[in-house]
């Protein structure tokens, strides 16, 4: 959450993005909505879930958004996050969808961040992505993680 402006002060800030550079960071999820995929194909009208990730980058903190839908389709994605999160452990199901993705906001992980070229007339342009999420070492703990690779 941002700060009080003083009225006086002056401003500098341009734009509400960060441009987060390729590469693997530490970042923190801030929160989950619930949504209804409204993608033009076979998903469209599926529910999903975007997760909302607070990376810290020497430009300042930046934040992106992961879609993904509930869907078996995307069930290595899910698989990922928590694996990444550490509520999952490699080999072992995740015995409850429903409260692991209530748990997540506050839940430290790693991602890996690449860029992709936007489609239609959005094409030329490159946007920041969560490309994966990194497996949360066994012996490192959920809560309270730092880094543990």
């Amino acid at each position: 959450m941002g700060n009080v402006l003083d009225l006086n002060s002056s401003i500098e800030k341009e734009s509400q993005f960060i441009d987060i550079p390729e590469g693997e960071y530490d970042a923190v999820i801030d929160h989950v909505e619930n949504d209804v995929c409204q993608w033009n194909n076979e998903y469209n009208g599926n529910p999903m879930i975007s997760v909302y990730v607070n990376i810290e980058t020497p430009e300042g903190e930046g934040q992106l958004r992961d879609n993904i839908v509930l869907n078996s389709d995307f069930e290595w994605k899910l698989s990922q996050l928590f694996l990444g999160t550490g509520q999952k452990r490699k080999g072992q199901p995740l015995p409850n969808l429903g409260r692991a993705i209530q748990e997540l906001p506050g839940t430290r992980v790693r991602v890996k961040v690449v860029k992709r070229e936007g489609k239609g007339e959005k094409a030329g342009t490159f946007y920041s992505n969560i490309g994966s999420y990194i497996e949360k070492k066994a012996n490192a703990p959920a809560a309270g993680w730092s880094g543990g690779f």
